[in-house]
């Protein structure tokens, strides 16, 4: 299946949209059996993800340490980094696995600690590629993986602001257009709070935006970056890193954990995703701390060499197959149909001007969505309030009200109204969670 791009929005071969819904499993090829990849992918096809995350050469010690499923290096020599194909046999074969099951690859060919130093982030990797040798092994890569259902995503988690850097992203590029064309979308990767943008012309070779809203504070405002880069561009964008499931809330200015040794829960996952698609973003990425590196008993004793929330207080981090049916990664799901469901909806928009009463810019912050035809409004209420909406461009026409609760994906009707009184007032559930108000403009 095909990919493109329309009106800031993903869009498929039949001219529906493609609301990207991903989860975060960077160390799928390296650290699990072919098996229990197919557990995964099965998993997440069932709770209606249609993107995974993934790294071809992995950041956990992926140029040393083989593949669990095929006991394989990427490389059979690193100075010159001539390719193992036998490693990326596999890694064609448990793609080829998820595109059966209508899951696209998002991937990474090698974590961006391969081509940009930083050795106060990541341990002590040395980079092995340069400009060159990343042009010649994408161009590898990209031939290995021609007619895949795959998106691909350049970097890995860092600042791409020198010029070396750069030319590294900008030759891996060239590399797949000039094996795929743009039959497969690119885009990338970078560090927590940044926008690629801020550091890449995205117009010379991304079809599509992200950001990292990333691990800092247990309520960073997600929706500033996606609406920040959702006005100023013409095409698409999303957190493509959001809150982790389970993730240690991390302090905000620094990544440290905080002394109280809170994780974000499904509520704060749920929360941030919201107010990034509300705010414009195409879809959303999922992230569980036990499944991003594949977590499992070995393990116990490691320490992730660029996470200064690896361990704490001898707590331990939930293993992966213990994490996948974390209530937050079936939330995604929900989300997605929800999106899917609201009419005309290749033409949706965000609109906070459409929220008539006070709007905090902190942990109470609403954010709202409509379309161009003006046949329904939704707005996200993360918190009990009061809250007043204008419905003038409903046209006097009558409208149904709603509650969505995003939390089991219930959908529960209140009552009509009349948009002659140009705009509604209305008290959110009282419970302690959230909620989405849909009106619905009868036709």
């Amino acid at each position: 299946m095909k990919l493109h791009t329309e009106n800031k929005k993903l869009v498929n071969e039949k001219g529906e949209i493609f609301f990207y819904t991903a989860d975060t499993a960077w160390e799928l090829f390296h650290k699990l059996s072919f098996d229990e990849a197919k557990f995964f992918i099965d998993n997440r096809a069932r709770k209606g993800f249609n993107v995974i995350q993934a790294v071809a050469v992995a950041e956990l010690d992926g140029l040393h340490t083989p593949t669990k499923a095929t006991n394989e290096l990427p490389f059979s020599n690193l100075d010159t980094l001539e390719v193992n194909d036998n490693y990326f046999d596999y890694v064609r074969k448990v793609i080829e696995y998820a595109n059966s099951k209508g899951i696209f690859i998002a991937l990474v060919p090698m974590w961006g600690s391969y081509f940009v130093s930083n050795p106060e982030w990541g341990g002590k990797v040395a980079p092995v590629f340069d400009a060159d040798k990343a042009y010649k092994f994408l161009t590898y890569l990209s031939k290995k993986l021609n007619g895949t259902d795959l998106i691909w995503i350049l970097g890995g988690d860092r600042p791409y602001i020198t010029d070396e850097s750069k030319s590294v992203i900008v030759n891996m590029a060239k590399a797949i257009r000039e094996q795929v064309g743009h039959d497969q979308l690119i885009t990338a990767h970078t560090q927590g709070g940044r926008s690629i943008h801020d550091m890449l012309d995205p117009y010379d070779y991304l079809d599509f935006i992200t950001w990292q809203s990333g691990h800092m504070g247990e309520c960073y405002p997600s929706w500033r970056n996606t609406k920040s880069d959702y006005e100023r561009l013409d095409i698409p964008v999303l957190d493509a890193e959001p809150c982790y499931e389970s993730h240690p809330i991390m302090n905000e200015y620094s990544f440290t954990r905080m002394d109280c040794g809170s994780r974000f829960t499904d509520f704060h996952v749920r929360r941030s995703a919201y107010w990034s698609v509300f705010s414009g973003g195409c879809g959303i990425t999922y992230g569980c701390y036990g499944i991003w590196q594949m977590r499992q008993p070995e393990d116990d004793n490691k320490v992730i060499p660029e996470s200064a929330a690896s361990a704490y207080k001898n707590d331990t981090i939930p293993y992966w197959y213990d994490s996948v049916d974390f209530p937050g990664s079936a939330q995604m799901g929900y989300l997605r149909k929800f999106i899917e469901s609201l009419p005309n909806n290749k033409t949706i928009c965000p609109d906070d001007s459409l929220i008539l009463s006070d709007n905090s810019n902190g942990s109470g912050h609403m954010a709202a969505l409509t379309n161009k035809e003006n046949s329904f409004i939704a707005v996200y209420v993360p918190e009990h309030t009061h809250l007043c909406v204008d419905i003038t461009k409903f046209d006097g026409k009558g409208f149904d009200i709603y509650w969505y609760d995003p939390r089991y994906n219930v959908k529960n009707f209140l009552s009509s109204g009349s948009s002659e009184t140009k705009f509604l007032n209305i008290t959110s559930p009282l419970s302690n969670n959230d909620y989405v108000l849909l009106l619905i403009k009868h036709s």
